[in-house]
């Protein structure tokens, strides 16, 4: 840890823990001198003291480093409860694929599953598909899903708002491959989330 002091360009601490009356528990963001990444480090840190005699706590050799969006990754999977977040239905048909960081797969089966949802409560056939599919559910005239009780400009806008989300999140998926990274797909789940659960209110009425 001594080398690497010298070699530190920033320094912060994000947080800290009393362990016992002589140590603390640390964690610090770190950004070395020429290395483009920042680190977070978790070190114990024990009591002593400054050449004038004040309080002072000493990085020990008892800690683990490890590169920040590491951590972020790993944080934004699993501490997170998904089962608060997401419609069952994306739980169930799209989290698992999430889970194995197939994060293209489990955008285009929310979105799927999006569009599954709206032709079984509209009752349509199986080969009406993808945004011909969201603009007749949702036609603002004669849509079964639409909301006869809103203005027309809002019933346009919620058809606009499920087709524009399958046309631009399903079915690129369901024709090439899509790279994405976790934070993208966590957004796009939410958003199929917000679609279902749009889905049910409606159906309930």
């Amino acid at each position: 840890m001594a080398s690497k002091k010298r070699n530190i360009e920033r320094e912060e601490t994000i947080a800290e823990s009393p362990r016992r009356s002589y140590e603390v528990i640390r964690l610090s963001r770190l950004k070395y001198v020429n290395n483009p990444y920042n680190f977070l480090d978790v070190r114990i840190f024990q009591r002593g003291y400054g050449e004038e005699g004040e309080e002072v706590y000493y990085p020990t050799k008892k800690g683990v480093q490890f590169k920040e969006d590491h951590f972020q990754e790993l944080i934004g999977k699993w501490t997170l409860v998904p089962s608060l977040l997401f419609h069952h239905l994306i739980i169930e048909k799209a989290w698992p694929s999430i889970t194995r960081n197939e994060f293209d797969t489990g955008v285009f089966l929310a979105f799927k599953a999006v569009e599954v949802r709206v032709r079984e409560v509209c009752g349509y056939p199986s080969d009406l598909v993808g945004t011909t599919l969201m603009r007749k559910a949702f036609d603002p005239e004669s849509g079964p899903l639409t909301n006869k009780s809103l203005p027309k400009a809002e019933r346009e806008a919620i058809s606009h708002l499920f087709s524009g989300a399958i046309g631009l999140y399903k079915n690129p998926h369901s024709h090439r491959d899509v790279i994405i990274e976790f934070s993208e797909a966590f957004e796009k789940l939410l958003l199929a989330s917000h679609l279902l659960n749009t889905i049910d209110r409606i159906d309930k009425y």
